[in-house]
């Protein structure tokens, strides 16, 4: 009875070490015919500390929401692509754009970028992407950006030319004859101002006074008195929300208590804040596109987002998660080498949140919406027209 007993222990052991083995050898198998996984990076620059970081760090979560669909998709599992960020701040300076731009184009595994916001940052940067031919998808709005011709270089918004002109013409539809017009000095906040001068003259507008201050300015009582000498009905301020907020507060608070209007960098609820109280009620500003709601596919947007990060978007938010797909589905046609990535993003399209994005011969977006708010009762109103 003691020798059977043995004998059964022994066959016990024998069948299960048989057992253990088969089921260590089937993952092995499934391992052999799965294939090969390939990182996929999806570059990133934006301002991502300082003034602009409000929208840089909205811009970098919406990229990382396209990428973790992409990653869940039937098409990049069959390929054997992960996709990944790899993003970096250039703190809305031109000098570390380029250096940012620098060290995206010396990953290998980056093929293409979404970036930069500011277009002071985007205009020195091409160049280096074009030479590394990186495909770029940028928010920046700038015409002269894609007046060089660079083919590497695309637009998912509205050009400042579309949106100055826009500005220029509903301010006389407004009422508002005289209009004293100010920049901050970046290629953004001038190419603004020269767009919205030239279609506000040309409706028959007159400029009271015309100014320039500098980024991170703070004390504007001296501009604040030279405007109220000027007696304009409005200000025009081509430039970023956090000046431009200071400035109304300071100019309703000395008494000068007209509309400042300005170009899609004030269209963020910050903008209140910063001016505090009331001094922002009745100012006005133009954005790149339609609001969220109104896009095609933005309240789908707006749910995932706010169930991912606990908060709303910002206002190019949406701008970025397409910019990401536009890269995502050059990759998943062309593959992954760079050159290929950079036509077939020129010549492809995304059925995206803000609509149909698609790039003419210069890469500017062929869809060129611009939308206008006032502020009402402490929030951000569009102005139907």
């Amino acid at each position: 009875m003691r020798y059977t007993a043995r004998m059964a222990l022994r066959l016990a052991l024998v069948a299960a070490l048989s057992i253990g083995l088969v089921g260590c050898s089937q993952p092995a198998d499934d391992d052999a015919a799965a294939p090969e996984s390939t990182q996929v990076k999806i570059g990133f620059a934006a301002p991502l500390t300082g003034d602009n970081a409000l929208y840089g760090e909205g811009m970098k979560r919406a990229v990382q929401i396209a990428i973790d669909e992409a990653n869940a998709s039937d098409e990049a599992k069959e390929a054997g692509y992960t996709f990944a960020i790899n993003a970096q701040d250039d703190a809305a300076d031109p000098k570390q754009a380029v250096n940012v731009a620098n060290v995206l184009a010396g990953d290998a595994g980056v093929v293409g970028v979404v970036g930069h916001f500011n277009s002071g940052c985007s205009i020195p940067a091409a160049p280096v992407y074009e030479k590394s031919s990186l495909a770029m998808v940028t928010v920046s709005s700038n015409p002269a950006l894609t007046a060089t011709g660079l083919q590497n270089v695309n637009r998912v918004v509205a050009k400042d030319d579309a949106q100055g002109g826009f500005a220029g013409a509903l301010a006389m539809e407004l009422g508002y004859t005289a209009v004293s017009l100010i920049d901050d000095g970046t290629p953004y906040g001038q190419g603004l101002a020269t767009e919205f001068k030239k279609a506000y003259e040309a409706a028959g507008g007159k400029i009271a006074s015309e100014d320039r201050i500098q980024a991170k300015e703070v004390d504007f009582s001296a501009l604040v008195t030279k405007i109220k000498s000027a007696k304009p009905g409005a200000v025009y301020y081509a430039g970023a929300h956090t000046e431009g907020a200071l400035l109304t507060k300071q100019m309703k608070e000395s008494g000068l208590k007209v509309p400042v209007m300005g170009g899609d960098m004030l269209y963020t609820p910050e903008y209140m804040e910063i001016a505090g109280g009331t001094n922002a009620e009745g100012d006005l500003a133009t954005s790149l596109g339609l609001p969220l709601e109104q896009q095609p596919k933005g309240a789908e947007f707006a749910t995932k987002y706010e169930e991912a990060y606990g908060k709303a978007p910002e206002a190019y938010d949406s701008y970025a998660y397409d910019a990401a797909w536009a890269i995502i589905n050059a990759v998943l046609e062309a593959g992954t080498d760079r050159a290929a990535v950079m036509a077939a993003v020129r010549s492809g399209s995304v059925d995206g949140v803000t609509g149909m994005v698609a790039f003419d011969e210069n890469g500017d977006n062929k869809q060129q919406i611009i939308s206008a708010y006032k502020v009402t009762d402490g929030a951000w109103v569009q102005i139907e027209q």
